[in-house]
């Protein structure tokens, strides 16, 4: 009987001992959206109307102390925050950032420099064709870093260049807002009782990609996506030339006819955006421009 009790409490211990070890060593990473941007909100409880007690980013590593309903809270790897996320953002019940196979397109038909570090300043380190698939591997700014599948290449591209990437809308034409307020929320849904993924100022550029009930989805020059409310935006967003020159284009095309130059510091408005082409305008000009020769 006393071996049988000894057994009995040795089992319990172990099993009372497996969750606490299995907790400790349990690090998760957390998949912010089905697309990888943005923040969420860690809240001081398992809902949304607790206070917000920070944030956490796509991709940051967490160990999960404790869980209720559909919340987790989480302590973040290498900080000291902790709080509350909803348990369907770790560890993969969505997509990673970038995940799958993108498309380079240039408009041009012409091959886009590969970089090795995220900036036209980097060296050349090889070219990728335009219509060739690539995969994703890190995003900095208007830039990602990219592996060539057909030649295993890496380096860096303006995200402009990929279509259904971080930071591109390629393909069709879109309106272009600016902010006209001092602040302006990017959520996760087009409302205000969605999460909160960003904050723009007075006069930051956006992409509208779709509208709903007075709001916007919209993707900025940065990458950012959300919805915002549309009474806080305004028609076009100005923007400055950053080349030395730039042509000015008949259609949003490198083939279609030049119109004229524009020169760097000269400011324009931008009120659309058809494929890696903004329609821009000002005293001088009315035309197609390269967006990556502009700064919103």
């Amino acid at each position: 009987m006393k071996r049988i009790i000894a057994i009995l409490m040795a089992l319990l211990l172990c099993a009372a001992m497996l969750p606490a070890t299995a907790l400790a060593g349990s690090t998760k990473t957390v998949y912010v959206s089905s697309s990888g941007e943005g923040t969420l909100n860690l809240r001081a409880g398992p809902g949304l109307d607790y206070a917000k007690k920070g944030t956490v980013s796509h991709g940051d590593k967490v160990t999960v102390k404790k869980t209720s309903g559909e919340w987790s809270k989480v302590a973040v790897s290498g900080t000291s925050k902790v709080g509350w996320i909803k348990t369907k953002y770790i560890n993969g019940s969505l997509k990673p950032k970038d995940s799958g196979t993108k498309t380079v397109r240039t408009n041009s038909g012409k091959s886009v420099i590969l970089r090795e570090g995220p900036g036209s300043d980097y060296k050349n380190v090889g070219y990728v064709k335009d219509g060739a698939k690539v995969k994703v591997k890190e995003t900095k700014g208007s830039w990602v870093k990219v592996k060539v599948s057909s030649t295993g290449k890496i380096g860096w591209i303006r995200s402009s260049f990929l279509t259904g990437g971080s930071g591109s809308s390629s393909g069709g034409k879109y309106s272009v807002r600016s902010v006209d307020n001092a602040i302006l929320n990017v959520r996760t849904g087009p409302g205000k009782g969605y999460d909160k993924l960003y904050t723009l100022s007075d006069g930051d550029a956006m992409k509208v990609l779709e509208t709903s009930g007075g709001w916007y989805r919209i993707e900025t020059f940065d990458g950012v996506k959300g919805w915002v409310a549309g009474n806080l935006t305004r028609s076009g967003a100005t923007a400055t030339i950053t080349r030395s020159y730039v042509n000015v284009r008949k259609g949003a095309s490198q083939s279609t006819q030049k119109l004229g130059e524009l020169y760097k510091g000269d400011k324009v408005k931008v009120d659309s955006v058809t494929g890696s082409y903004a329609h821009a305008s000002n005293s001088k000009q009315t035309g197609y421009i390269h967006v990556n020769f502009l700064d919103f």
